[in-house]
């Protein structure tokens, strides 16, 4: 896949993650949207949480956490990766490290 394709692909995935926050009740836009160029966190939302979208055949989890937790900037990191042959992001993948998960899971975050 081209770069642009892949850039694309990429982009829809997120403006359709931020739409999915938004259907919920949060409000979310990508960053793109929000200042023109794709720095840090790939949604600028009120959950709390530093967001990674991910539109990949190929997982490639680690380096994804990583990415994520680089951008987080104290927050837990969530990376949320698109499932073959599911449109929603219902059913897309969330990954975070277990340490990210307790402070969630105990209100420590945003």
């Amino acid at each position: 896949m081209s770069g642009a394709a892949s850039r694309n692909k990429g982009k829809r995935a997120e403006l359709a993650v931020a739409k999915w926050l938004r259907d919920h009740g949060w409000q979310a836009v990508t960053t793109r949207a929000a200042s023109g160029t794709q720095r840090g966190d790939d949604l600028v939302t009120d959950t709390g949480l530093s967001w990674e979208v991910k539109d990949h055949g190929k997982f490639e989890l680690s380096s994804w956490l990583d990415q994520a937790a680089g951008n987080a900037g104290g927050r837990p990191a969530v990376v949320l990766a698109k499932r073959r042959g599911r449109g929603s992001p219902d059913d897309w993948y969330a990954v975070m490290s277990g340490r990210d998960l307790l402070r969630l899971l105990r209100g420590e975050h945003g």
